[in-house]
């Protein structure tokens, strides 16, 4: 496929202060140099980010943060749609009024999606205690991104499969991405493909599906439509999930479903 054609969408950029390591530290001069690299030499004309101070130290002040360099970007670098993704702040969990008007301000500060850190940051996940949570964001058609780690309970790879599959069924309007994080298992194939199959809003992000086939393989599973392409920058050099795309014995409909229109249709569909 020629590259000049495809357009890519990064579901998966993080910025800011790494707290354990100096080597993922992005800041703003950095975020915006890469971002327009990104839009240079990839056709990346979006992206979501997240912000390290969210997940660190505190969601209330990292969202802050990350609303302030939204509004920068839009002159410093206008030809790339930048979205925030919101950490979930302590208020959230008081009550479905008080997390709705607080989502409807994020939301007019750039914010297109929300990402759940049930075992980080000590909350739950399922769909019955988190049951306000969902609500709201499944009325808003707000997608929500989880990383698998956040829900290997036991730190063995034990993944709770059916319990995504229940917030999924039980709230079909509200997006769920998975992200794979630093986690790069085919033993994982099976389940994934199976979530595809019996849901409709469940969809995988693609930055840590290397394996042989892996991406050609869930595509022609359960369709094109519920991959997502990321970078997940600073972790990865960009260039490895770009040319996994672009390489992939896929048509060019499919890669084009993958790089960026699933997303695209995700956030056109987003109702505040």
């Amino acid at each position: 496929m020629d590259k000049e054609k495809i357009e890519f969408f990064d579901t998966n950029f993080w910025m800011g202060e790494h707290n354990l390591s100096d080597k993922y530290s992005v800041n703003d001069i950095a975020a915006l140099e890469a971002i327009s690299a990104m839009k240079a030499k990839y056709n990346t004309t979006g992206a979501f980010i997240n912000h390290f101070n969210s997940y660190f130290c505190s969601p209330e002040a990292g969202n802050d943060i990350l609303a302030g360099f939204l509004q920068k970007i839009k002159t410093s670098a206008p030809s790339v749609s930048c979205y925030g993704v919101l950490f979930m702040e302590f208020d959230y969990f008081k009550g479905p009024g008080i997390f709705s008007e607080q989502l409807k301000k994020r939301y007019n500060q750039g914010f297109r999606a929300v990402r759940l850190l049930p075992k980080s940051h000590k909350y739950p996940f399922e769909a019955t205690l988190a049951k306000h949570i969902y609500e709201v964001l499944n009325e808003c058609r707000f997608p929500v991104i989880i990383n698998l780690e956040e829900l290997d309970i036991t730190g063995d790879k034990y993944i709770e499969w059916m319990k995504i599959l229940h917030v999924a069924s039980s709230f079909p309007e509200m997006p769920l991405i998975i992200d794979g994080g630093n986690s790069k298992e085919i033993m994982f194939n099976c389940y994934i493909y199976l979530l595809i199959r019996n849901s409709s809003n469940i969809y995988f992000n693609t930055h840590n599906l290397f394996s042989l086939r892996q991406i050609e393989n869930i595509a022609e599973f359960g369709g094109s439509g519920r991959l997502v392409f990321d970078s997940y920058f600073p972790f990865y050099e960009t260039f490895l999930s770009v040319d996994r795309i672009l390489e992939a014995d896929l048509s060019e409909a499919d890669k084009a479903n993958i790089s960026s229109a699933n997303i695209k249709n995700i956030i056109s569909n987003i109702k505040i």
